[in-house]
């Protein structure tokens, strides 16, 4: 038998090895052959020569669109203008089922235990809203975003001013009329509330029965810094040749120039996620995300240094392409320095400005940098005078530089001044005297600015991020004699004797009107108009974005006035547009390419913001529709 076995066996493997596989087994290998890797390897990219060995080199940036999230959410508080009738039955159904979940018509939360959310919805102070927003690139957890709030599309909603917005989640196709909590639970990105502020154009005529463009501008408003991120977005490094050990590689580089363990985080053998580090660069990710991705990967003081000189001659080619080298030097780091500084005093406008910026992000310690930007800064013929004023905006807080700044109050033109101010308004600085106006928590708190200043009057309000109006300059003052109304002529500011100002509010729904006395000062009227009175008077409660459209009528028939150098001047009012302002800094001439744009740096005059959760005060018990608080 075991002769016969060792016979037998050789042939029988013979035999195995010439028949097929089964189909299974076979299927199974095809496809283990042909399995393709995650990612696609399509080499190296193409760059100038001093931009060989940056990271920038072997990746590709992605997660940087605005992400869009949006669902359906209550506003309340309008002014008898809101109608949920025809807004269709599933949505309807979905906010009656999130305002059970949020309390309402519960014993458990005092003051709307009798208030059923089908009875809230047939309340026309009330409204189901639509409500987008985009997560800007790099957000982290706990920063905020505008946010934009419609009545529905059909609905006979006729404004959302004086509207506020309940505590809502805010999710990927949130507002899908198919299957409304569809952007919820794991889709939840980001949570929204706060108050409406719609077109102040068309504000004060909300209690007039509007048509056409002014009914749809009232039916859209934006809330702002209404959003709140709940989770991190990380801007993403997909490798043109993946390969672990470069992801890891260039993982380690940015967390060694930034000195942070958090910043970067290889995922595998093709994609590392960037997180945006606050504490350096705020929301401004486009910066982060530049120095990132112009680091070079050899960290060697011999390359750096030989690199940095490179830099340098290339910087004074025609057309060269600035920004990349300017990125390039503040990748480098200190080890640029020696070489950055003879350009700081060339004679070409674009080469000085990229010089002044890298070494002042690089942080010189001589301060020749942060001098050479306050004099582009001071220079209105230098194209990038708004730049280096950004520039230096983006920097550390220091006393130094807010000295700098202070300057630039004084400055002729207006995107100066109101730039300066922005950034000297972040770091409270003491030529600004700031003061909260409302702590009503059913109505929008703003801040009133008082800024030292020897330029043009000036007055700026926001549209967008925190709520705030800067009176700069000589004292700004309303013009008289005034007979002013609005509303309907439910407002009306007059003057009398000794240029006292009366002012004087009729709400329909109150027993007695509101009448006070005032100086003509902007900043005494902006604060009474606002909810600061004496202890024996009645206040006034009028909306952030209602003080804004009588500030803007007020300087449309030339009322805003202030004494400079013994002469009357007209007080410039500018609102901040979110389109137009932006196109107007970006609109500034860059260094990328010798072709003027803008330093992608965004114009942002805040910084990440904490808010807690929605506040659970009950509605007055003489008016149970009128929502004062929100249930959690």
């Amino acid at each position: 038998m075991h002769r016969l076995q060792r016979l037998l066996l050789p042939a029988l493997a013979a035999l195995l090895l010439t028949l097929p596989l089964c189909p299974g087994c076979q299927r199974k290998a095809e496809v283990a052959k042909k399995a393709e890797p995650r990612y696609p390897n399509v080499g190296a990219k193409k760059v100038p020569d001093f931009m060989v060995g940056t990271i920038y080199e072997r990746v590709e940036v992605g997660n940087v669109e605005p992400f869009p999230v949006s669902g359906w959410g209550l506003a309340v508080n309008l002014d008898h203008t809101g109608n949920n009738e025809l807004a269709p039955t599933v949505v309807k159904q979905f906010m009656i089922k999130e305002m059970y979940k949020r309390g309402f018509g519960s014993k458990l939360v005092p003051g709307y235990e009798n208030m059923s959310p089908e009875t809230v919805l047939r309340d026309n102070r009330v409204a189901i809203v639509q409500v987008e927003g985009l997560l800007p690139p790099g957000i982290r957890k706990s920063q905020t975003f505008d946010v934009i709030v419609r009545a529905i599309r059909g609905t006979a909603t006729s404004s959302l001013a004086h509207g506020q917005l309940y505590l809502m989640d805010l999710g990927e196709r949130g507002t899908s009329t198919a299957n409304p909590f569809s952007g919820q639970g794991v889709n939840t990105r980001a949570e929204a509330k706060g108050f409406v502020f719609v077109n102040p154009a068309y504000a004060l005529l909300a209690n007039q029965s509007p048509t056409g463009a002014a009914r749809a501008g009232l039916r859209a408003g934006v809330i702002m810094d209404g959003g709140l991120a709940i989770m991190d977005r990380p801007i993403l490094l997909q490798l043109r040749q993946p390969q672990t050990s470069v992801a890891r590689a260039i993982e380690q580089r940015i967390i060694n120039r930034f000195g942070d363990p958090k910043v970067a985080s290889a995922h595998d053998e093709g994609l590392v996620s960037l997180f945006v580090p606050t504490y350096l660069y705020n929301t401004d990710w486009q910066h982060f995300v530049g120095v990132a991705l112009h680091t070079y990967l050899n960290a060697s003081p011999e390359f750096a240094a030989a690199k940095a000189r490179q830099l340098a001659a290339a910087a004074q080619q025609p057309d060269a392409p600035l920004m990349d080298i300017s990125y390039c030097w503040e990748g480098i780091g200190p080890p640029a320095l020696p070489f950055v500084a003879p350009l700081l005093v060339s004679r070409q406008h674009d080469v000085q400005y990229a010089a002044a910026r890298a070494a002042a992000c690089i942080g010189d310690p001589s301060g020749a940098a942060h001098a050479t930007l306050l004099e582009i800064a001071r220079q209105s013929d230098n194209p990038y005078q708004l730049n280096a004023v950004q520039t230096l905006g983006s920097l550390p807080h220091s006393a130094a530089v807010d000295h700098m700044l202070r300057e630039l109050l004084d400055s002729e033109k207006a995107l100066v001044r109101i730039e300066a101010y922005r950034i000297l308004a972040r770091d409270r600085d003491n030529t600004v005297y700031s003061q909260v106006i409302t702590e009503r928590k059913d109505n929008q708190k703003f801040i009133l600015d008082i800024v030292k200043s020897h330029g043009p009057p000036l007055i700026y309000a926001t549209r967008s991020g925190t709520p705030r109006i800067g009176i700069i300059g000589a004292t700004a003052r309303i013009d008289t004699p005034i007979t002013f109304t609005a509303m309907n002529n439910r407002l009306s500011i007059s003057s009398g004797i000794n240029d006292t100002l009366t002012l004087f509010y009729r709400d329909p729904t109150a027993r007695r009107p509101v009448k006070m006395l005032s100086n003509p000062d902007i900043g005494e009227i902006v604060a009474r108009l606002g909810g600061i009175a004496a202890p024996e008077e009645q206040p006034m409660d009028f909306s952030y974005c209602e003080i804004v459209a009588i500030l803007q009528s007020l300087s449309e028939q030339h009322k805003l006035t202030a004494v400079r150098d013994g002469q009357i001047a007209v007080a410039s009012f500018v609102l901040q547009d979110p389109s137009r302002l932006q196109a107007a800094i970006y609109g500034t001439p860059s260094i990328e390419g010798g072709r003027p744009q803008a330093d992608p740096r965004p114009a942002a005059d805040h910084g990440p913001t904490t808010r807690a959760t929605a506040d659970t005060a009950a509605p007055a018990a003489s008016d149970p529709a009128l929502f004062t608080g929100r249930p959690q």
